[in-house]
């Protein structure tokens, strides 16, 4: 048996909506109330390739909730086995940017790019699902968050939510079935709520592309 079959069928075990842990009387959950993930740190449970999910996970993770927001959802095991082959060093250094698009173009959907801020905003308005790639200037490293438009604007630029930007204060949400403590995650169950600016600054980003994905018509 491959180590990719093992891995789905241990993960496949796993309740993604109880993966917490207690942090300061409260329980800091994997997920939102709605499903999406927005903590990958609480997933060190989940197996990709020959490491765990919770510090390179971002790039299943973002694949994982855009399908969500595209109304196809699948469960995070099989995610993460039709990503396999796009972990760099068995998932070491998390998955590969070039792997994004094609994973979504053979599910059947469109795929588009922007670059500048302007058309980012824009395009993303329109679009159910975007991924944001960017590289930390302080840390050297880089992220995948999936995101979708949101009412609202803030001085002039339109607000999107943001799921798994670790950037996020911890809020109060909606516990689980059969949680014994209060119940958190990164933006709450008011979502996190901010800027493409916004997202960005706190991450000192010094490059950054959008990913936007439709459905073919």
């Amino acid at each position: 048996m491959t180590r990719q079959f093992e891995n789905y069928l241990y993960n496949k075990t796993l309740q993604l909506g109880k993966q917490a842990k207690e942090q300061n009387g409260t329980l800091r959950c994997a997920t939102d109330s709605k499903g999406r993930i927005v903590d990958q740190h609480m997933l060190s449970a989940y197996r990709m390739g020959r490491v765990t999910s919770e510090n390179a996970g971002c790039g299943w993770v973002a694949c994982y909730n855009a399908l969500r927001l595209l109304g196809k959802p699948q469960n995070a095991a099989r995610t993460i086995l039709e990503l396999e082959t796009a972990f760099v060093f068995g998932g070491k250094r998390g998955t590969r940017t070039v792997q994004l698009a094609p994973y979504f173009l053979k599910k059947g959907f469109s795929v588009s790019f922007s670059t500048t801020k302007a058309a980012a905003q824009k395009k993303a308005k329109g679009c159910a699902a975007n991924i944001i790639y960017y590289v930390r200037g302080d840390l050297r490293t880089a992220h995948f968050v999936a995101f979708s438009p949101a009412d609202g604007e803030k001085d002039g630029a339109p607000l999107f939510c943001w799921y798994n930007a670790l950037s996020a204060p911890l809020l109060p949400r909606a516990p689980f079935e059969g949680a014994a403590l209060p119940c958190v995650c990164f933006g709450g169950d008011a979502g996190d709520l901010r800027t493409l600016a916004d997202l960005l600054a706190p991450e000192k980003s010094i490059f950054w592309i959008v990913m936007h994905i439709t459905s073919k018509t």
